[in-house]
């Protein structure tokens, strides 16, 4: 877990700033391509964020009303959070991560990705706190 924080915190946003070093210098005009690409993502993303978060609030109360389980939809609204997250924080690898979440099958493939993992955890879990069958036999 450590590891995968530590290249989430560390290593993802070295690549931002290189990638955006790279745009800069090697794109005529990428300095100012540069900023008002990272201002115009971070605008437009908060806009579909708001757009899709407010149709996310819709469905649920919609659901709410007709005594459904809202699982999918409360799912949607916290991965439409984190791609709002994801467009306004600058760099190009979290803008493409945060516009890939604002698609719905997109989020379905994340929600059924951790679905399994979260199963699969559980499942492992389970295995090491069974203790082991023994061959031991209790006649009463």
């Amino acid at each position: 877990m450590f590891w995968r924080l530590s290249l989430f915190f560390i290593v993802l946003p070295m690549l931002e700033l290189f990638i955006l070093y790279l745009m800069m210098n090697f794109i005529p005009l990428g300095t100012i391509l540069t900023i008002l690409l990272i201002l115009g993502t971070g605008l437009v993303g908060a806009a579909l964020v708001r757009y899709q978060g407010v149709n996310c609030w819709l469905e649920l109360h919609r659901r709410l009303d007709h005594g459904e389980m809202p699982t999918q939809t409360i799912v949607d609204g916290i991965l439409i959070l984190l791609a709002g997250v994801l467009l306004i924080t600058p760099g190009l690898i979290t803008d493409l991560m945060g516009i890939l979440l604002l698609f719905p099958p997109s989020r379905r493939m994340v929600f059924g990705y951790t679905l399994y993992r979260f199963e699969r955890y559980r499942l492992e879990t389970r295995q090491r706190s069974t203790p082991p069958p023994s061959n031991e036999i209790i006649d009463v």
